[in-house]
């Protein structure tokens, strides 16, 4: 159930939106990415994974168009910001998006050798 102000629940937008032919209920399982039905209700079909593989597609793009705009947002915010505490949040996820985070684990190659004397 999604929260709002309204009194009347309303249903996850996730969720399958086919209905049962014996019940007339809608059914309770998740809908399968990029789709508005679950596998049972058709999902799992040649043409509905088609067409998911597209709509995950044009979001993935859309999402590719905003991030220019994000980083002229933080650009101008580590420019022009009154605060100094913004700007150093700007330049730091400006610097973290194009170097990379700093490794916050360490990784150790190594090799133990037991020799038993028996």
């Amino acid at each position: 159930m999604v929260h709002t102000d309204n009194p009347q629940p309303t249903r996850h937008p996730r969720k399958c939106k086919a209905r049962s032919s014996r019940t007339k209920e809608l059914c309770e399982r998740w809908a399968m990415k990029g789709q508005k039905t679950c596998m049972v209700h058709g999902g799992k079909t040649p043409q509905a994974m088609a067409k998911a593989e597209q709509m995950v597609e044009l979001a993935e793009l859309k999402l590719r168009g905003l991030a220019v705009l994000g980083a002229e947002t933080l650009e101008h915010l580590v420019a022009h910001a009154e605060s100094e505490a913004v700007r150093l949040a700007a330049a730091r996820d400006l610097v973290d998006r194009s170097c990379g985070k700093a490794t916050e684990r360490i990784h150790v190659a190594a090799s133990i050798v037991v020799k038993r004397p028996w």
